[in-house]
């Protein structure tokens, strides 16, 4: 295989003309249009693939008194600073992506779906990426829910993948699953047993689960099954992914989107409370190790 790399970006809660930041000031929303101008810049630099987006694109849905008009406004300006990105930007909906006011996913879905769906996947050198709606919900209820028929359609695309020799990523915005750490619902995917039976069977081909939600760093293991939590880039540590696949490896880094004032005044915050947001230097650089011999041949 050739190698290549790609780019996992999450939670950038756009809200142009924002008068004021949220979460006491840990998210920066009035900096929120710098902050993803800076990010597109930093993408361009590292020249992937192609980037995905893990959700909550802008701040619809619950607790940021969003009005319709300014989720519309904010939709539009994300699609704007997106066609700036040099690589294609796959984008998947997060709860806060959903209209404020009728909890409807449409204004989305018209401006980042993909063949009018939520959901989709495809194929990079012998790596199948399933990404997933996880928003099958009426509005914003905080947790996720995936339709019988979505995971239908995921069982298919993991039998493709191994049917044609090929290892998985799947992207979510809430987590696929519960652990030890979050194990509260609203953290998760609401049928998270489901997306088990579902995916277990195929433990040996899945690589990760890429997703955000949670507004910080984390790498854990649940049931054999691998988890990348990334951090939000509207607070503190504002820290994307850098993935680069090789043969025998894939090498995640995590950077900070630089605008060093906009992150130490997010930083100042709650300092007691960034170590467990930043995560571990686990969280933030590791290594998967692929199959040389197996999936992959």
């Amino acid at each position: 295989m050739t190698p290549f790399k790609f780019a996992f970006i999450t939670d950038t809660h756009l809200y142009p003309n924002a008068t004021q930041n949220f979460a006491g000031g840990l998210q920066q929303q009035k900096n929120s249009v710098a902050l993803y101008e800076k990010m597109i810049e930093q993408l361009n630099a590292f020249d992937p693939a192609f980037v995905v987006h893990g959700g909550d694109i802008v701040c619809g849905g619950q607790s940021f008194d969003m009005s319709a008009e300014e989720y519309i406004v904010a939709l539009n300006t994300a699609q704007q600073l997106g066609e700036l990105l040099n690589a294609p930007c796959y984008y998947i909906p997060g709860n806060h992506d959903l209209d404020p006011e009728t909890g409807s996913k449409t204004s989305y879905i018209e401006r980042f779906g993909i063949n009018g769906m939520g959901s989709t996947s495809f194929v990079k050198e012998n790596i199948r990426f399933i990404l997933l709606d996880a928003q099958e919900v009426p509005e914003d209820l905080t947790h996720g829910y995936v339709s019988t028929n979505q995971l239908a359609w995921v069982e298919r695309e993991m039998k493709k993948a191994v049917d044609y020799g090929e290892e998985i990523f799947i992207f979510s915005h809430q987590l696929p699953f519960p652990s030890v750490e979050f194990q509260g619902v609203g953290s998760r995917i609401a049928n998270s047993a489901e997306i088990f039976e579902i995916v277990a069977p195929f433990e040996k081909h899945i690589l990760g689960f890429f997703c955000g939600h949670q507004h910080l760093n984390r790498v854990f293991r649940e049931q054999g099954l691998l988890c990348i939590v990334t951090s939000g880039i509207i607070c503190y540590p504002m820290m994307w992914r850098q993935v680069h696949v090789y043969p025998d490896r894939v090498e995640v880094n995590s950077v900070p989107v630089d605008l060093p004032e906009v992150l130490a005044e997010s930083e100042a915050v709650n300092p007691d409370n960034n170590l467990y947001l930043s995560g571990r230097p686990r969280d933030q650089e590791f290594t998967i190790h692929r199959k040389s011999n197996g999936v992959n041949g």
